[in-house]
């Protein structure tokens, strides 16, 4: 017993060095001989597998453990195979129980229990894991297998619809980035969740480093009561990712998947072809004369090109275009314009754009793995190529993954291993913006009647008169295909654990998280722009970060008398992140060549146009002690509570520290004596109750306590040569600093119901929560005194959201039948409750091209809702725009106003007879009433089928992209809709929703309004998979395990009234420094507005998956 003592205490205070210290154990390394084994003679086993009701099963796996050695039953369940002495089986068949047995006797008849749900399986939390039966928190558990049925280059965007109160977002381009937002809008500010890989933690968004292939399990911590142990990092739940580890198999198992297939885009824009296009353009310009009563004069139609004529100019069409407009001639000979500036620039034509630029996007992924151990150490390693072609022609994203997982067990009592993940990923000539500037947006501002090429064989475009101001969307592409950005990632941890006594547990977790960003581009000019073609410029930027956590924690857990169990949880963590910087430079004036070798920053001129600047990270510290205790009583009373206190250098002293609690309480009400009725039904029901704390520390730049006060080296006015004039070269104010900022607190309250019933075939959950943003940072709104430094941060705003999720699944057998449905449904209410001390301060966000903000963010409404003008139908007459005189014009006179005949009337909403900013109003929301997913498995034999729809219902779009197609004010494509319901001078109004075609009308569509606004309530069929695995008799000569050929679609399906390319439309593009964002790149700002979108890209796969 002394001895025993003596080695506790040794252990003991190497843990304590390690949590409060920081000290290091080097174990001495250890030759472990293999033990000598005795082959023996095998032995014939027979018998018989049948379920609880004696009903034989067809199919089911029995295989010796640690070998490939096995069989499958027949049609009366039997099974005979060949073992050796002291062999174990290891029996499994999907939706049953998988059972190990000792191969004892020569008979062996089976009898298998249906998996219920399995409610003692251990699901990952915070710095730990619990029986799923124990859990009091919001803790959804992702199914893996479900995750893996679609394809991707990031495992956060095949989440969509997998999780209740869970939204994915991403921009659809290859290799793109994904928004995560989990139970509503939280802040103003940063609103992605925390990763947790491995342990390790991260605030990197991007996860396409992360092979979905190596996921063995993920869950998200949706409520403060759950996640509260992550602390001033937590505020929007946290997701955490546990990789593949080795399994005691005694042999290596080597598995590979992959799949071939390719994408094409979906839903297109609704446009004209050319002739139409000609065709309306001509009624729009005779509208326009004759509102004015020009025509009466005699004045025909006129465009430059296809010149002066009565009827349509698609009568008149020339043969070729020029530069100075070919007037309708239909007798042009190229060969007369040979001189420069004198030349034909095309020929007329009917060019499909989206043809032009699109293409079938070939994928591939291939992934190999090789895992096994023994009792003294398990490991898998894997590699994984992924590449996707994008839709787009010259674009294409490729990504390089290698993974090694290993553990050692040292001694019986300790334990070593590491997790470690390179990754190198590389996208090549996107240049996504999500805005008018997307490579999709330019196939509506293009004009059809423009071919790719001139009649030279050049790039045509818009340099001949009359065709607007479009950039070639083919020229686009080509230019920037050698354009690429990399990415190189290393992310791992090594841990060390140790069993310092009977249930108490000792572990240490040093992670690293090293990121290195490179991008190269060249922009080349485009001479066949109106515009100016710009100049030929190379730009080159590098970027890397370094953060590493280290992570110690000393675990008990003990049960006691069979009625109380205890966990209790002890931990400190460290991390540094920003380590790192950013350069970036750009020069001008390049002779581009073929080789791109040759393309370097020296070759450009050194003039006053380049640009170098270089970053810092904005390095930061943070340091926490955490603690957690879970408590039952009879299997049936679960408590836990959690605090953590940390502290960021992010903030002054003055508020460094802080504290985040959490308590929650479970009742299992199906343990209970008065239960017992119930119990042949009822497998477990469960009533839950949480509340909590938790923090954001990820603030804007500004509130950085190392940038307080921060500075700029713009030209400032110093007064240097006493003449009050200078103009030099120094540092002035930029932003006032406040060193009483903190970080932003959620407290949140949340309410559970669980339920499992008829053996695990039923299970359902129902969750209600409540949250409150408050202390949330915003910059004042005193700017008027600020002078011309920007006003400092404060912690004033609050924003509170309510919702619930809920969660149904069913699943059952028959004979060879199998099935699985899941259902999951979610609903949040955003609401601000306080942005300053002013109720009607707001926080706004621009559209495109759109005068004045679409979305507004302020008190009593939710985070970005779209603002403008109701529009209220068409001025019929002068007397109507009289009546209602139109936005800006309340002079105007009768004279004037026939111009706004067939024109967007706007609410008079003061009723004051005219229209002003004084008539916006709030006019559409991008949340959701109801979000979900449904997912069905179905098995026969061999044979399996799967099926996922997702949804949404209730949220609207800002379809920006309607300013170009359905209004006049560019010259590029339009959309059907322009043709045939534009409201016509004395005709049939009764399905117009545009105004009448008029080349003059730069008034309806400027103005940000109700039109713009759509419902974007979609049903998608998101995924489709039929797969096939081959019988284990025909593989097993081969010494194969298990061969699956499957065939997969995506996206083939969607119901939506939305005219925009995808419903499922998000800004994720917008990073939280870019500065497209209104505000501190505050990405949630402009949510829900469609600046031009990346299509919805529909795949079709071929895969096949094996194990050695």
């Amino acid at each position: 017993m002394k001895h025993r003592h003596a080695i506790f205490k040794s252990r003991l205070g190497l843990a304590l060095c390690f949590l409060l210290a920081g000290g290091a154990i080097i174990p001495q390394s250890s030759v472990l001989k293999a033990e000598t084994s005795v082959t023996q003679q095998s032995r014939k086993i027979t018998g018989t597998i049948t379920d609880a009701k004696g009903e034989p099963l067809l199919g089911v796996n029995v295989v010796v453990k640690g070998t490939t050695n096995g069989t499958i039953t027949d049609l009366d369940g039997k099974y005979v195979l060949e073992v050796e002495p002291n062999a174990i089986l290891v029996i499994s068949y999907i939706g049953y129980v998988t059972q190990q047995t000792p191969a004892s006797g020569n008979v062996m008849n089976i009898i298998l229990k249906e998996d219920t749900q399995n409610l003692d399986e251990v699901v990952v939390v915070g710095y730990g894991t619990q029986q799923k039966k124990d859990i009091t928190g919001s803790v959804a558990v992702i199914d893996t297998e479900e995750l893996l049925a679609s394809s991707g280059s990031s495992a956060t965007q095949q989440l969509q619809g997998k999780a209740a109160g869970v939204n994915i977002g991403t921009s659809g381009a290859p290799g793109s980035a994904t928004m995560v937002r989990i139970r509503g809008i939280n802040s103003i500010n940063d609103n992605g969740p925390l990763y947790v890989i491995d342990g390790v933690s991260t605030r990197d968004q991007d996860l396409s480093s992360i092979n979905p292939n190596d996921i063995e399990s993920m869950q998200v911590l949706k409520d403060a009561s759950s996640a509260a142990i992550y602390g001033a990092q937590a505020a929007n739940g946290v997701i955490l990712i546990t990789t593949k580890k080795g399994t005691k198999t005694g042999q290596p198992r080597l598995t590979y998947d992959g799949y071939y297939g390719f994408s094409k885009t979906g839903k297109r824009y609704d446009v004209l072809n050319a002739y139409d296009r000609i065709d309306v353009e001509w009624q729009a310009s005779k509208n326009n004369l004759d509102l004015t009563g020009a025509s009466a004069n005699g004045e025909l139609p006129y465009h430059q090109q296809f010149g002066s004529t009565s009827d349509s100019w698609v009568n008149h069409l020339p043969n070729y275009m020029t530069v100075t407009g070919a007037g309708g001639s239909t007798s042009i000979d190229p060969s007369d314009y040979d001189q420069a500036n004198n030349v034909v620039y095309a020929p007329v034509g009917d060019t499909n754009w989206w043809d032009e630029i699109s293409q079938l996007g070939w994928m591939q992924n291939h992934q190999l793995s090789l895992s096994g151990g023994t009792d003294k150490g398990q490991y898998t390693m894997s590699m994984n190529y992924f590449d996707q072609q994008g839709t787009a022609i010259e674009s294409y994203f490729t990504r390089y993954q290698a993974r090694a997982n290993s553990s050692y067990n040292v001694r019986p009592w300790l334990r070593f291993g590491e997790n470690l993940t390179y990754s190198f990923s590389k996208n090549n000539g996107l240049s996504f913006s999500g805005t008018e500037s997307n490579i999709y947006s330019w196939t509506y501002r293009a004009s059809p009647y423009v071919p790719v090429y001139d009649y030279a064989g050049n790039y045509a475009g818009s340099l001949f008169a009359g065709t607007g101001n479009f950039q070639n969307p083919v020229a686009i592409r080509e230019r920037n295909k050698d354009n690429y950005a990399t990415t190189q990632r290393i992310f791992g941890n090594v841990y060390g654990e140790a069993d310092l006594w009977t249930g108490l547990t000792f572990k240490t977790n040093f992670g690293i998280d090293y990121r290195n960003d490179y991008s190269y581009s060249m922009t080349k000019n485009n001479p066949e722009f109106s515009e100016s073609g710009g100049q030929n410029n190379f730009y080159e930027s590098n970027y890397f970060n370094y953060r590493w956590v280290w992570t110690n924690t000393l675990s008990f857990s003990r049960t006691f008398n069979e009625i109380h169990s205890l966990n209790i949880l002890l931990g400190t963590e460290a991390i540094r992140d920003g380590l790192g910087r950013s350069l970036n430079a750009r020069r001008y004036n390049y002779l581009f060549e073929d080789n791109t070798n040759t393309y370097t920053l020296d070759m450009g001129e050194n003039n006053s146009q380049r640009t170098n600047s270089s970053t810092y990270n904005g390095e930061f510290a943070l340091f926490g002690m955490f603690a957690r205790a879970d408590y039952g009583y009879k299997d049936k009373y679960l408590l836990t509570g959690i605090i953590r206190r940390d502290g960021v250098s992010r903030f002054s002293e003055n508020n460094r520290y802080g504290v985040f609690p959490s308590i929650s309480a479970g009742w299992r009400m199906s343990e209970e004596a008065f239960m017992e009725p119930s119990r042949d039904w009822l497998d477990d029901l469960k009533i839950r109750a949480g509340y909590g704390v938790t923090g954001n520390s990820e603030i804007p730049v500004a509130t950085n306590f190392a940038n307080l006060f921060t500075t700029s080296t713009s030209y400032t006015n110093y007064d240097m040569t006493g003449a009050n004039n200078s103009e030099t070269t120094g540092f002035r104010l930029s932003t006032y600093g406040n060193t009483d900022t903190k970080w932003e607190m959620t407290k949140m309250v949340n309410l559970g119901l669980d339920a499992t019933f008829l053996n695990g075939k039923f299970s359902g959950s129902f969750e209600w929560y409540t949250k409150k943003t408050s202390n949330m940072l915003i910059q004042a709104a005193y700017t008027s005194m600020a002078g011309e430094s920007g006003s400092p941060y404060i912690n004033f705003g609050d924003i509170k959201n309510t919702g619930f999720d809920f969660m149904f699944n069913y699943r059952d057998r028959k004979g060879d039948w199998a099935w699985d449905l899941s259902l999951n449904l979610s609903h949040y209410k955003n609401e601000v409750l306080k942005l300053a001390e002013a109720d009607d301060y707001s926080l706004w966000a621009s559209g495109t091209r759109i005068e004045g903000y679409v979305t507004r963010t302020t008190k009593g409404h939710a985070v970005s809702e779209f603002w403008g003008l109701k529009q209220n139908g068409f001025y019929e007459s002068v007397a109507d725009v009289m009546a209602t005189k139109p936005f800006g014009q309340s002079d105007i006179t009768e004279a004037d106003a026939a111009a706004y005949v067939g024109r967007f009337r706007f609410e008079d909403l003061n009723g004051d007879g005219k229209l002003d900013d004084s008539d916006r109003t709030f006019i559409g929301s991008p949340h959701p009433d109801l979000t979900g997913g449904l997912n069905a498995t179905l098995t026969w034999k061999n044979w399996d089928f799967t099926m996922f729809w997702n949804f949404s219902i209730g949220n609207d779009l800002y379809n920006n992209t309607k300013y170009f197609t359905d209004f006049w004010t560019f010259n590029g494509n339009k959309s059907s809709r322009l043709r045939d319901q534009s409201w016509t001078l004395n005709g049939d109004n009764s399905n117009a929703i545009l105004p009448m075609l008029n080349t003059e009308d730069n008034y309806s569509g400027a103005y940000s309004s109700s039109y713009y606004v759509e419902d974007a309530s979609f049903l998608r069929l998101k995924n489709l998979v039929l797969g096939y695995s081959l019988p284990k008799e025909l593989l097993k000569k081969a010494g194969i395990q298990n061969l699956r050929l499957y065939l997969q679609a995506e996206n083939i399906l969607t119901i939506t009234g939305y005219t925009g390319l995808d419903p499922e439309f998000t800004n994720a593009y917008l990073r939280q420094s870019d500065s497209d964002n209104d505000g501190a790149g505050r990405v949630d700002l402009k949510r829900g507005v469609d600046m031009g979108g990346w299509p919805t890209t529909m795949r079709f796969l071929l895969g096949v998956n094996f194990t050695f």
